[in-house]
């Protein structure tokens, strides 16, 4: 149970990594804000479908790497590892992180992007 809780953490902190750059480069209180709208081209929605994929698999990876570790210190040097194969997997698709993070809320916010980004990932499947 103890192993469980730490992998779960640590899948969390994974999953906000990405979304921590981009609050703390507000250097503002997290207050409820209407986010900006942001412009996203069908190329970007392809290179975000492709870091995704790469992310996605990354998770995986990690998560099962981190199935059978107990030592916290280990754990803390996988974490880290599988963050700087999330971020070369975004950059590799043609993304830095800030961008990433970007169409993310913008996928988030706007229905009609959710829409289109779930008709591509169906092409691509």
């Amino acid at each position: 149970m103890k192993t469980r809780n730490l992998i779960l953490s640590i899948l969390s902190a994974i999953a906000l990594s990405f979304s921590a750059a981009a609050l703390a480069q507000q250097g503002q209180p997290m207050e409820p804000a209407q986010p900006e709208p942001v412009d996203v081209s069908d190329s970007e929605l392809e290179q975000f479908v492709d870091a995704q994929a790469g992310i996605s698999t990354i998770q995986q990876d990690f998560s099962q790497r981190l199935e059978g570790i107990e030592d916290p210190e280990q754990a803390h040097e996988l974490q880290t590892q599988a963050n700087e194969e999330m971020i070369a997997a975004v950059e590799e698709a043609g993304l830095d992180v800030e961008s990433f993070n970007a169409i993310a809320m913008a996928i988030q916010n706007d229905p009609e992007l959710q829409q289109k980004l779930t008709e591509m990932m169906q092409e691509g499947s």
